[in-house]
């Protein structure tokens, strides 16, 4: 079953539709020699982040070598063992698209997988949801605000061993992909790796086999190539006046424009220190924490070619320095990210880049046998929306109701109309009274109704957690199962991780255009 995602986000169809329509069609590299100096770092940093940890080089570097191939990129942050699902549903879609492109096109086009290793909120990525218990990291660097792919890899042995025990009823194929998991941080904790050396471990067993390419841009030498873009940032060049704008803008329209926009969209983060944003004090200078920059007055292009490793790119400008590094045709984002990048469409002109094709990423909804059973006693399906479990509860307590309580309901609303008619008929005064006797007739029979639902409840407990169960692996808190349900969790009853991978991978959408996301749904025969 294929049905447009964006519906479930409203304004977002429209968002999407409408910078769609004004996407490039132009599918050719810049041909300036500053471009293609940058293709050749970029592909000589991808190497070099493999072969440092002796990890086979992806199928698709040697395409991104070639000339006039473009990429479909998405990023994640570096969640514990994928941390939910839709981190994975985010690099199915990449691959998925990326080969769409392709084959409708002619042209060479390759996914890539952006890490989010210099996000410093330890917190968010840091758990991961197993069959009962969420399972943390505990990391003695956590409150430090490190980017998170610095970190060393204290603790995470233990949150893996934690999660593995309780996902142990998962069955052989779940286990066979928890194996190569641990064998990663096995390897790791052997080779004294810090955590983005550890995911791209895992991203490599995961994705390895396709031609997925996974990029870690906090590389001295890639974020060199970013010093003129960083400077720019100190000065009135900078991205936030167009943001400012575009956002104002979109708020007008109705559209939620929701980033936090920066006088300076920059972090600061030394070797071994917190990544902390700088700011521009009263004196229009600029610091960070204790740090005041610049001290020796340089030129802001001078001092930023000695420091680019030291910087870290917001959430509004690391899109740009993604752009500088990739020959994006499009990037595949999740509702939220969607968003901010819609707000970045003034700065991209101000800046003079092209801007890619925002593409809403793919959802998916994992039905296993139970569920399925569960969501046809209760008349759920996707398109009723996402029911909390107290709603699949009281709808199948309500299916169990005598058939002719219905009847009940029936009788009563005609004998209230009847006694009224009568009742006014002799005198019309009459007829308040008569209202107020059929109303505490309903009311005892509804107070009869509930006692009936409680009986219900009490005397199946066991239908009833079976079902909460299946309402809470759809949703939880108002949150679709993507947002906490882990990948190969789902995946255990489908064949593992390889094969619900492969399952959406190649998933039918030839009726879909570019332009459009699909929300698959996956049962368990």
């Amino acid at each position: 079953m294929h049905t447009k995602d964006a519906r479930e986000y409203p304004g977002l169809s429209t968002l999407v539709h409408d910078h769609l329509t004004q996407q490039s069609s132009d599918l050719s590299f810049h041909d300036s020699r500053e471009n293609k100096t940058i293709k050749d770092t970029v592909c000589e940093v991808l190497e070099e982040q493999y072969r440092n940890l002796n990890l086979t080089l992806p199928l698709g570097l040697s395409k991104l070598r070639a000339d006039g191939v473009k990429t479909v990129t998405t990023g994640h942050q570096l969640q514990i063992a994928g941390g939910p699902a839709f981190l994975h549903y985010k690099t199915i879609t990449a691959i998925r698209l990326a080969r769409q492109i392709e084959a409708e096109t002619g042209e060479k086009v390759v996914p890539v997988f952006w890490m989010a290793s210099e996000d410093h909120d330890f917190k968010e990525v840091s758990w991961v949801n197993g069959e009962v218990d969420k399972h943390v990291w505990s990391s003695p660097l956590a409150d430090l605000k490190s980017p998170v792919g610095r970190l060393r890899l204290d603790g995470v042995k233990d949150c893996l061993a934690s999660w593995g025990s309780d996902m142990g009823q998962c069955g052989k194929d779940f286990k066979s992909d928890f194996q190569a998991i641990s064998e990663c941080c096995d390897l790791s904790h052997k080779n004294k790796e810090c955590y983005s050396d550890l995911f791209r471990r895992w991203m490599h067993v995961w994705y390895g086999d396709t031609e997925l390419v996974v990029i870690d841009a906090d590389s001295p030498k890639l974020k060199a190539l970013a010093a003129d873009l960083f400077a720019d940032e100190f000065t009135a060049k900078g991205i936030r006046d167009s943001v400012r704008k575009t956002s104002d803008d979109l708020n007008a329209k109705g559209y939620k424009a929701s980033a936090h926009i920066r006088d300076v969209n920059l972090f600061y983060m030394p070797e071994g220190a917190s990544r902390v944003g700088i700011i521009k004090n009263e004196l229009g200078g600029f610091t960070s924490g204790g740090h005041a920059l610049n001290k020796e007055g340089l030129t802001w292009g001078e001092w930023c070619k000695d420091n680019a490793e030291k910087l870290s790119p917001g959430a509004l400008l690391r899109p740009f320095y993604q752009e500088l590094l990739l020959p994006n045709i499009s990037v595949v984002l999740g509702p939220g990210e969607l968003s901010y990048w819609k707000q970045l469409e003034g700065a991209f002109a101000f800046k003079q880049m092209d801007m890619p094709g925002l593409h809403l990423r793919d959802h998916v909804l994992v039905l296993d046998k139970d569920m399925q059973v569960h969501a046809t006693e209760v008349g759920w399906s996707i398109e009723k929306g996402w029911w909390d479990e107290n709603e699949w509860v009281s709808k199948w307590i309500e299916s169990q109701l005598p058939s002719k309580a219905k009847e009940v309901d029936a009788v009563l609303s005609d004998l209230q109309q009847i006694i009224e008619d009568v009742s006014s008929s002799v005198d019309q005064t009459l007829k308040p009274a008569a209202s107020a006797g059929a109303s505490g007739m309903r009311k005892i029979w509804e107070a009869q109704q509930k006692k009936m639902k409680k009986a219900i409840r009490r005397k199946n407990p066991e239908k009833i957690n079976a079902i909460s169960r299946s309402a809470s692996r759809i949703c939880r808190k108002n949150s679709p199962q993507d947002r906490f349900m882990n990948f190969h969790h789902l995946a255990s009853r489908f064949g593992g991780f390889h094969a619900l991978r492969d399952r959406l991978i190649h998933a039918d959408v030839t009726s879909m255009k570019l332009t459009s996301s699909f929300m698959h749904i996956v049962r368990e025969e």
